[in-house]
């Protein structure tokens, strides 16, 4: 069983036990930061996340809403959401990306074992539930079908040249029950003609259970590993070659180890700031022990070639972030920046019961004393 198919086993064990979902809250973050909430609604929850890559002031949130799983546009000031896509039975939304406002990808969960492309074929209603507007991309390259359990989506919207790969490549992460049968697939052309890069393979592969993708601002993917027997590895690629393929000597494992010993959740999510600092959270305990911590370490100028340690950014009283996405890839997450980025997490209770709120961290606004200190 995989660490994804678990986690849900034990969320779908615990919904049908009634109670209130217990608060969670941040137990430390450093200074210059101030943490938040974003109201879903009443027994509404998330499970994944994907940033508006078109106006910053929005989210993208999958999950439980008015009882049906949905995907909603959410207005992180406001916390008014619109419903966009409403889930037919034959879609689990294990991860996804947001291309543009008409077109979304999606990583379908076990037993489904199917990538999805929503296109939007009548703009103006801005919803993905007219016929044909929700189809298969590409089947699934599956190194264990049994096994296969999507995990994250990132769009390519300028594509990249560090990758070799063209602008709208979309990159899944999966897992195929199996501790080096972990998977990154590249679909190129999705809206006209996909196709696997390179053709019927995966792009990199070898490592573990999947806990996120990320790309950083020289067009690096980094790639999160977790679970059992080497938990918390984060990955760098490059194709160096130019090849279409993250072969030998074009990865790097940045990160050895950024989990504790005793985790039960593992490395779950995986975030990458404007300056190259990247953010993972670890997760372990139950009840009064569950604990998060959100690891943090910066991009190395070689990092094909240089080995990272992580230390701990903040922590929360969660033993599971299914997600994490900064609002913007360009704003600034130092405190006291006009105008700086919001981090924003999807999180569970501390007995794995489902919130109906997400975390957010900011940085602190500039004051007019500090403003004043600058002249």
């Amino acid at each position: 069983m995989t660490r994804s198919i678990g986690v849900a086993v034990v969320f779908l064990a615990l919904a049908a036990v009634s109670w209130a979902a217990q608060d969670v809250s941040f137990l430390s973050l450093p200074p210059g930061y101030v943490a938040g909430t974003v109201s879903l609604g009443t027994n509404n929850h998330a499970v994944a996340l994907a940033p508006d890559p078109d106006d910053d002031n929005f989210i993208y949130v999958a999950g439980t809403f008015s009882a049906a799983l949905r995907i909603v546009r959410l207005n992180l000031a406001t916390a008014a959401r619109t419903v966009v896509f409403n889930c037919p039975t034959t879609v689990t939304v294990a991860g996804f990306a947001v291309l543009n406002g008409t077109t979304i990808f999606v990583s379908d969960n076990w037993p489904h074992h199917r990538l999805f492309i929503l296109r939007d074929n009548n703009p103006q209603n801005g919803r993905f539930n007219d016929p044909g507007e929700c189809r298969q991309l590409i089947q699934p390259i599956l190194t264990n079908p049994g096994g296969w359990t999507g995990t994250a989506v990132l769009a390519l919207r300028s594509g990249s040249t560090r990758l070799h790969l063209p602008p709208n490549t979309v990159l899944f992460q999966s897992e195929d029950d199996g501790t080096t049968l972990g998977e990154v697939l590249a679909v190129t052309n999705p809206t006209t003609s996909p196709a696997f890069q390179p053709p019927n393979a995966a792009y990199f592969s070898g490592f573990n259970y999947g806990g996120g993708l990320a790309l950083d601002s020289k067009g690096r993917l980094v790639v999160a590993s977790s679970f059992v027997p080497d938990t918390g590895k984060v990955w760098v690629c490059e194709d160096v070659n130019q090849n279409g393929v993250v072969g030998a000597g074009e990865s790097n494992i940045l990160v050895g180890r950024a989990s504790k010993t005793t985790e039960s959740a593992g490395l779950s999510a995986l975030a990458i700031d404007s300056a190259d600092r990247c953010y993972v959270s670890v997760g372990w305990g139950f009840g009064s022990t569950a604990h998060t911590d959100v690891q943090q370490f910066k991009m190395p100028a070689d990092p094909l070639h240089t080995t990272m340690t992580a230390t701990t950014f903040a922590s929360l009283n969660s033993p599971y972030v299914s997600a994490a996405i900064f609002n913007s890839p360009t704003r600034s997450f130092d405190p006291f920046v006009v105008g700086a980025g919001t981090m924003v997490l999807a999180a569970s209770d501390p007995s794995y019961g489902n919130l109906d709120y997400l975390l957010t961290v900011r940085p602190k606004s500039p004051t007019g004393a500090r403003r004043w200190r600058l002249y």
